[in-house]
């Protein structure tokens, strides 16, 4: 029975991650150590963690002192510090990917858009999630969940990293049509996607799914429902003690699937299980073979004395010619030993081992890589190999330079991962889901790690060689992920960082125009943006940042603020043109009159542009001799009027104008005898904009109207 275990199964990133870090707490620490909830779904774990004295609290008000994990989904930010308020010591194992979807919801509300987290909104990573939006996100679970979307113009999409990547692309396709200004985060974990996309792989090669994981594990329910949708016969099992004998009856290939809260030595123990079963069947049928045989031998007498001391005449004369031929050297299984290459051929190399013993490596097995054996060894190169079968078809012992090197590579990357270092591999090919790089033996990057921004073509990395760091190594499983991401964060940060101390507020920098948005335009100042106000582009009114910038444009701006913590940046491009308040001082004085548009009317009056940047208040008081009930009787937005100055607030940037002492000042009348006037009448001559023209029935008989109603 041959058993395939998928290469995704068990445990993610960001949860054996909390498990160290939580094995780590309880071996060390001497006081009490909590996780908030259980760290994973798998009361296996669970126990393992209770033995080195990690105990579990639902709440935050059931610890009194001691230490507390934050399990990987993360929590609310008022969790942890209800927690360091009571003066617990929090040690935060949140799962990155986690954290980064917090992040993003955050500066998503920050920036005013109404979020919508698509998961399970029973499920604690959602929870801590709507945490960072104030708890003002809405969860979308399905599509009956699409009535709660709000009619609005602005929405950030969150997604739960183990969420269904066909959940959220229907809520996309249901927001697109309807949303003006749409942001997407996919803060999907790939390990979720493509131990999903495996498990339905694996089930069509085999006879029976084994699904291993806690049951009330979402993920490890969902990788069950999938197995079970490929139409094979699938059971999902927590330990291996509930695997039964009689499942694999008949079955030639199993496969194996697990959560991504399954540890990975409850695999190994299913594994192992499943092995002594298929001992178990092949004693039996070898029993029943062997009955056979003694019935046949009984039945025939197949060996004479002759034929025996034939045969021992034969052994000695075989064993005289091994005496001579063997080496000195004698090799063994698993042995590592030096050699020197003696001839190179494209189907591998020979390698004297010593004392006129002779191995050959196979072309396969000289190196990781592709590559040629002529480019791989020298004839004369002293190279350390390892022993596969002491003695091949052919009498020659077969040997493996790669697996050596694999060893090593091991170790290697076992120290890389421990000191966080940074290595270098080639890219040797594109996978589905991202690169295979050499790492003295198979390095996997992941689509998501390759670069801070998603990258849709990444063929153009293959033969190039990157730095990476190593972010998971299970021996077990043969399995290694590197990310380029992580280093690329990590080195965007300090680039932030050094741009952030080097700056000083009022000084003048260059930058690129990289986002024009309705609020302002984000300038990148070399390696860190900054925000460019609509209100700071131009000492004028400007209804979009376009009116004024591309994208692409160079252009200088001043430093206006800088906040290290929150990494902001404000930007002004006004303060570093010509001040149009000082240019209109040194112009103007009270007494002279200027022409401008009106900009805006208000209750109290109608504010005049005198000059680009530069505004003056006409009064309502100010606009006619006669009373005004409302500004637009005389002006309204756009007209071209000529004002009188009459008042100028240095201080305070104040202009005050007129348009009434532009105007005669009218005769006094009998008051019995006042008419009433036509206000719209008294308006002041425009420059650009013209009342009706034409003769009214009311301009022929208005005199006689009133003396009827005198």
């Amino acid at each position: 029975m041959e058993i395939l275990v998928g290469d995704y199964a068990g445990f993610c990133f960001g949860v054996d991650r909390a498990m160290e870090i939580a094995f780590e707490a309880g071996e060390s620490k001497t006081d009490e150590v909590y996780t908030l909830g259980p760290l994973i779904h798998n009361p296996q774990a669970v126990g393992k963690l209770n033995k080195v004295g990690v105990g579990l609290a639902e709440d935050i008000n059931d610890v009194e002192e001691g230490t507390i994990i934050i399990r990987s989904h993360g929590v609310a930010p008022e969790v942890i510090e209800k927690a360091e308020k009571k003066g617990l010591e929090v040690i935060n194992a949140t799962c990155p990917f986690v954290k980064k979807a917090q992040e993003k919801a955050k500066k998503l509300k920050e920036d005013g858009y109404q979020v919508l987290i698509s998961g399970d909104k029973n499920h604690p990573e959602v929870a801590g999630i709507l945490g960072f939006t104030n708890e003002q996100a809405i969860v979308i679970e399905d599509e009956s969940d699409f009535s709660k979307v709000p009619n609005t113009d602005k929405i950030g999409v969150i997604t739960q990293t183990t969420q269904s990547i066909s959940h959220l692309q229907n809520l996309v396709n249901y927001l697109l049509p309807k949303v003006k200004d749409l942001k997407v985060h996919n803060t999907i974990c790939t390990t979720t996607s493509q131990r999903q996309e495996e498990a339905a792989q694996l089930a069509e090669k085999v006879d029976l799914m084994i699904v291993l994981g806690g049951y009330n594990s979402a993920n490890t329910n969902r990788l069950a429902e999938i197995c079970c949708e490929n139409g094979v016969n699938t059971h999902h099992v927590e330990t291996a003690e509930e695997l039964q004998t009689d499942w694999f009856t008949n079955i030639k290939k199993v496969g194996i699937t697990a959560g991504a809260s399954t540890p990975n030595w409850i695999i190994k123990e299913a594994v192992k299980r499943m092995e002594e079963i298929n001992e178990e069947k092949n004693q039996v049928e070898t029993t029943e073979g062997e009955e056979k045989t003694e019935e046949l031998e009984q039945e025939e007498n197949v060996t004479t004395a002759k034929d025996e001391e034939a045969v021992e005449e034969t052994a000695e004369e075989t064993q005289m010619e091994e005496e001579e031929n063997f080496s000195a050297t004698e090799l063994n299984k698993g042995d590592v030993v030096k050699g020197t290459v003696s001839q190179i051929s494209a189907q591998g190399v020979y390698v004297d081992v010593g004392a006129k013993t002779e191995g050959f490596v196979p072309a396969d097995e000289l190196t990781y890589s592709n590559s040629k054996p002529e480019e791989v060894v020298e004839e004369g190169e002293e190279i350390e190999v390892s022993v596969l079968n002491p003695e091949g078809e052919d009498g020659h012992a077969i040997l493996s330079k790669k697996k050596v090197e694999q060893e090593q590579a091991w170790e290697n990357i076992k120290e890389a991962k421990k000191n966080e270092e940074i290595i270098e591999a080639e890219v040797t090919k594109e996978v589905k889901g991202g690169l295979v790089v050499d790492v003295g033996l198979r390095g996997f990057v992941p689509a998501s790690h390759v670069a801070i921004d998603y990258i849709e073509d990444l063929s153009q990395f293959v033969g190039e060689t990157l730095k990476l760091k190593v972010i998971e190594a299970e021996r077990e499983n043969n399995n290694v992920v590197l990310s380029r991401k992580v280093l690329l964060e990590e080195e965007k940060e300090e680039k932030e960082e050094e741009i952030l101390d080097s700056l000083e507020e009022d000084s003048v920098v260059e930058g690129t125009v990289t986002k024009l948005v309705d609020f302002g335009a984000f300038v990148d100042l070399g390696g860190i943006e900054g925000l460019l106000h609509i209100s700071e582009i131009s000492w004028g009114r400007i209804d979009h940042p376009e009116d004024v910038l591309e994208e692409g444009e160079e252009i200088e701006v001043k430093i206006l603020g800088v906040d290290k913590d929150e990494k902001r940046i404000s930007l002004g491009l006004k303060q570093i043109q010509p001040d149009p308040w000082e240019e209109f001082i040194n112009e103007y004085e009270v007494g002279d009159v200027i022409e401008g548009n009106i900009t805006k009317t208000v209750d109290f009056g109608a504010f005049m542009e005198v000059k680009p940047g530069v505004e003056g208040l006409i009064h309502i008081s100010q606009l006619s001799h006669d009373h005004v009930e409302t500004v637009e009787e005389v002006v309204t937005e756009g007209d071209e009027v000529e004002a009188k100055v009459i008042n100028i607030n240095a201080d305070d940037r104040k202009i005050g104008l007129s348009i009434k002492e532009l105007e005669s000042k009218p005769k006094s009348k009998n008051k019995s005898k006042t008419k009433k006037k036509d206000t719209k009448s008294q308006k002041p001559k425009k420059k650009k904009k013209e009342k009706e023209k034409g003769t009214k029935i009311g301009d022929l008989i208005g005199d006689e109207l009133d003396e009827l109603f005198d």
